[in-house]
């Protein structure tokens, strides 16, 4: 699982976003300020952070888990986390999987997760 949060750092870096490592519940989540460009937070920014539900292969499978603080409720229910990094930064950690999207693209790659998946995650809320 290691190699995959590692692969989606470059990937996230290579778009120019400055990235760190961290620990969660949910394991190491590479996370990266991120600008909301849709819906009711557009122009908020955030600390955002992905992580994945197991040791699935990536780019075969996507991040699962959406890491945000401050915290935001997107109001979809099912598995949401909170929690206290080690910096006293609270999170909440959002089962938002983009299966549908990301099953249908024909280059798996972080720029279709953030153009994609990001902005309808956004958008819905």
């Amino acid at each position: 699982m290691s190699d995959n949060v590692d692969r989606i750092k470059a990937e996230l870096e290579a778009m120019g976003y400055e990235t760190s490592m961290s620990e969660s519940p949910h394991g190491k989540v590479v996370s990266f300020e991120y600008v909301v460009e849709t819906g009711s937070q557009k122009n908020k920014p955030f600390r955002l952070g992905l992580s994945f539900q197991g040791d699935e292969p990536y780019p075969e499978y996507p991040p699962h888990w959406i890491h945000l603080t401050p915290p935001v409720d997107d109001g979809k229910g099912g598995v949401v986390q909170q929690y206290i990094d080690d910096r006293q930064r609270e999170w909440v950690a959002l089962s938002r999987p983009p299966a549908e999207v990301w099953d249908r693209l024909p280059t798996k790659h972080m720029v279709a997760y953030v153009n994609e998946h990001l902005r309808r995650f956004w958008n819905s809320i």
